[in-house]
């Protein structure tokens, strides 16, 4: 299995940019540790209840954000929590492998500095999440357009998964930077714009979550 997690400062002290490059290396363990999971466990893993699934109709709300605050610092705005794991299965020798793939937001680790919450803000954290989205869109685009063999499919997948990962990671620092972690505005509008464009040309690689 492979999966994303973002877990973003939404206003970075120096602090906060030493804390983002530690997650990245839990990042790595969690590709690792999801490996062996089955595609029947995933939906049961991330619940409803804790983990909102990525919806072209239900947008995120302050609400969604249940997490308590981790820093009393008013350099901090927040912090978002999104995952995108995904499992492959392949019934026997003969039978054709199976990818499935979510992306979810974390309620419970998501928190936001409420004097910092507002609509500009939020929209930036959607951005965000419809950015993961995108790219589990790619990642199934990729895989279907991949021809697995009897006995590299697991090394396949894992080079597909750290590509799109990496790509995504990469998307995902630009967004930042040019919208100065949320403050702007125009850009994280611009943005909305790109990705929304984006979502629509990978429309076939929508999946309605269970």
């Amino acid at each position: 299995m492979g999966g994303g997690l973002a877990t973003t400062p939404l206003y970075v002290s120096l602090n906060g940019v030493k804390m983002r490059k530690y997650l990245f290396v839990i990042l790595s363990l969690f590709l690792m540790q999801c490996a062996t999971s089955k595609i029947s466990e995933l939906y049961q893993i991330y619940n409803k209840q804790d983990y909102l699934y990525w919806s072209e109709d239900r947008k995120l709300t302050w609400n969604d954000f249940e997490g308590e605050q981790l820093s009393s610092s008013d350099n901090f705005g927040g912090e978002i929590h999104i995952l995108n794991p995904s499992s492959i299965e392949k019934l026997n020798m003969f039978s054709p492998v199976k990818l499935t793939t979510i992306c979810v937001f974390d309620k419970k680790h998501s928190w936001v500095n409420k004097k910092f919450a507002n609509q500009n803000l939020l929209l930036y954290n959607q951005v965000i999440f419809d950015i993961y989205e995108l790219y589990t869109r790619k990642l199934r685009e990729t895989f279907d357009n991949t021809n697995f063999g009897l006995n590299d499919y697991t090394d396949k997948f894992h080079k597909i998964t750290e590509e799109i990962n990496n790509e995504l990671n990469n998307r995902i620092d630009k967004f930042r930077k040019e919208s100065n972690m949320g403050q702007n505005g125009e850009t994280i509008s611009n943005w909305n714009n790109q990705i929304n464009n984006e979502l629509e040309t990978l429309k076939n690689y929508k999946q309605d979550y269970q």
